[in-house]
């Protein structure tokens, strides 16, 4: 009796650790969106996230209408008891009908073309297709960066049935990528929260979500990482709370091709082995550790098939790469755009200065991140704001990148896709997103707050620990705004949630007046 009260106890502490965290930093993202907000400049020829001080209650007005609308919006549709169900999935039908409908539309006027690595990606993905595998050799793209392997692998399949040239077809991928990632976040909110109306409130902010609508048109890994980590997320909640051995084999499946597809979406399955040791230790379950087990071995047989797999085409062994370690050591340092931004420190490194030897350049880089330590021990005021600027650069840029990462058009645009980008749409929907920021921030953090002594079981803390994985991994790694928009998708739920806390608070007061 002693042990089990033990182990429960242990799990009951990891989520209030877990929360009080979460509480910190959700504060810390309040305050940031609430008294200024990062951009990018208007011809979107650097990207170099600029600093302006906002009229914050202007700011907390346009969040609260904003919550406001959500909950009335909400109350209309589960207002029936009887029809709150049938009701609810319309909502859903009509919430993945207007993101299919309008991704489709945006992408045929938007006119985007791909630029920088994403043009790389791309184009290696379609010499592979073509039996080329030039772009493996000694000093080219995927020599220098083989962990693009998954991404080029999955865009030559794509071309390879669809057809070489075939960009469009990539593109509304993307989009029925981004419809299943708002299903798959409505199948966890399910989960984690018994009210429906946590549900209809979280429909309602993933479709006013128009940056993660605007990556349909951004071609790269970001869209099906994030498809594939929610699909793993869900997964993880159906094996553990019903114990379905299927979804222990798509939980393997979708962590596996979501780190092959982009390496950051190791903290998905970092989250998920967490939870499950917890739950091991609490429950008693070896089968969990059995879980951890399969989640690592699929991981590491995916990324070394596909490797061998190239190796046997390409006729050569492929070379390990530029070192992880001058990532970590570029986000410590200060550069042209904002603290711990790319700043070329990396392919300096790697190619110049140690002409691709991989070994040299990882001593130089430990090197450079151990100097970088202790200035920033020293210099402890300094520290602190560097981190701060480095923190709020990404966090605190409410559109995430989506329109600078998404600006190039090879023969231009114009109409209405032109004043999304630089006319008055573009303002109205940037203005927009700093209050929906806020919003979704301060509605994350009044859920904590209010169930911060709710024992509930760790499963349902699992999108906080993976939001809260990647905070800490972006405070490390080089920074960027795009980097954080799946951990913005993944609050959408918490958010929704938050809404129906406070405003059932609300209610009940005005009853208790009344």
């Amino acid at each position: 009796m002693e042990k089990s009260r033990l182990f429960a106890n242990a799990e009951n502490m990891a989520v209030r650790w877990i929360r009080g965290i979460g509480i910190v930093f959700f504060s810390l993202l309040c305050v940031a969106s609430l008294l200024f907000t990062r951009y990018f400049p208007a011809d979107y020829a650097q990207e170099i996230p600029y600093n302006r001080i906002v009229f914050f209650p202007l700011t907390l007005l346009g969040a609260m209408l904003l919550a406001a609308g959500v909950w009335w919006l909400g109350e209309r549709v589960m207002r029936d008891p009887g029809k709150a169900e049938r009701n609810l999935r319309f909502l859903l039908y009509g919430v993945l009908a207007w993101i299919l409908i309008g991704g489709v539309w945006w992408v045929r006027i938007s006119g985007c073309t791909p630029v920088s690595d994403q043009m790389m990606v791309l184009t290696s993905a379609q010499r592979f297709s073509e039996g080329n595998y030039g772009r493996l050799d000694y000093g080219k793209y995927l020599f220098m960066h083989p962990h693009q392997l998954g991404l080029t692998a999955y865009e030559e399949l794509v071309f390879r049935i669809f057809g070489r040239e075939n960009l469009t077809a990539l593109l509304l991928l993307q989009v029925a990528g981004i419809a299943g990632a708002v299903y798959f976040g409505y199948r966890i909110t399910r989960y984690l929260f018994s009210e429906a109306r946590v549900a209809a409130n979280y429909l309602i902010l993933a479709g006013l979500c128009f940056p993660f609508l605007l990556y349909c048109t951004y071609f790269y890994g970001d869209v099906p990482a994030v498809v594939l980590s929610l699909l793993a997320v869900w997964q993880l909640l159906r094996y553990v709370k019903e114990g379905k051995r299927s979804s222990l084999v798509l939980l393997v499946l979708g962590v596996s091709l979501a780190v092959l597809i982009r390496n950051n979406s190791v903290i998905v399955l970092i989250a998920c082995a967490c939870v499950l040791a917890v739950k091991a230790i609490s429950d008693r379950r070896v089968e969990y550790l059995l879980c951890i087990a399969l989640l690592l071995a699929g991981m590491f047989a995916g990324r070394q098939g596909l490797r061998l797999f190239y190796e046997r085409r390409c006729g050569h062994e492929i070379n390990e790469g530029m070192p992880m370690v001058l990532y970590i050591a570029m986000g410590m340092q200060e550069g042209d755009k904002e603290a711990g931004w790319y700043n070329g420190y990396n392919m300096y490194t790697y190619q110049d200065v140690c002409l691709y030897h991989g070994p040299t350049a990882a001593e130089l880089g430990k090197a450079e991140i151990r100097a970088r330590a202790k200035e920033l021990l020293l210099h402890p005021a300094y520290g602190a704001d560097f981190y701060w600027r480095k923190f709020s650069s990404q966090w605190s840029e409410p559109t995430y990148g989506c329109f600078i990462m998404t600006y190039a058009a090879e023969n231009g645009r114009g109409g209405f896709a032109r004043n999304v980008y630089e006319g008055g749409v573009n303002r109205v929907l940037t203005s927009f997103m700093d209050s929906y920021q806020l919003l979704i921030y301060g509605a994350a953090l009044l859920l904590l707050i209010s169930r911060r002594k709710k024992r509930e079981p760790l499963e349902n803390e699992i999108l906080l620990i993976v939001i809260l994985g990647g905070i800490l991994f972006h405070m490390l790694w080089e920074a960027k705004s795009r980097y954080v928009l799946p951990y913005f998708v993944m609050m959408l739920p918490l958010a929704a949630a938050g809404i129906c806390e406070v405003t059932q608070k609300i209610q009940k007061r005005g009853k208790g007046k009344g």
